[in-house]
């Protein structure tokens, strides 16, 4: 891969991390309302509650999944990084 093939799939890379990022924190903010609206809930409404509290387990679990592939980007990341920086090193001894 040229130096400007792995310096535009860095960009690409960068942009998909980022927004898994917001994604990450979407579902934080939903989690975080739900177990509000949970708590407030359950006094009054025990099944709310408890529907809550399975809506609550899907996030999790899509926040996983969303972990999961934070950490295949991020090691695809590292990966083009160091080929792009290892063709950058090649072209400048071919310079000098």
């Amino acid at each position: 891969m040229g130096i400007a093939a792995s310096q535009a799939r860095l960009m690409m890379i960068v942009g998909y991390k980022s927004d898994l990022e917001f994604a990450m924190q979407m579902i934080a903010q939903k989690r975080t309302v739900l177990a509000y609206q949970a708590q407030a809930a359950a006094e009054n409404y025990p099944e709310l509650a408890a529907q809550y509290h399975v809506l609550d387990k899907k996030l999790d679990a899509e926040m996983k999944t969303l972990e999961t592939q934070q950490k295949m980007v991020s090691t695809e990341y590292d990966s083009v990084k160091k080929i792009l920086d290892d063709n950058i090193t090649k072209s400048m001894k071919y310079l000098s």
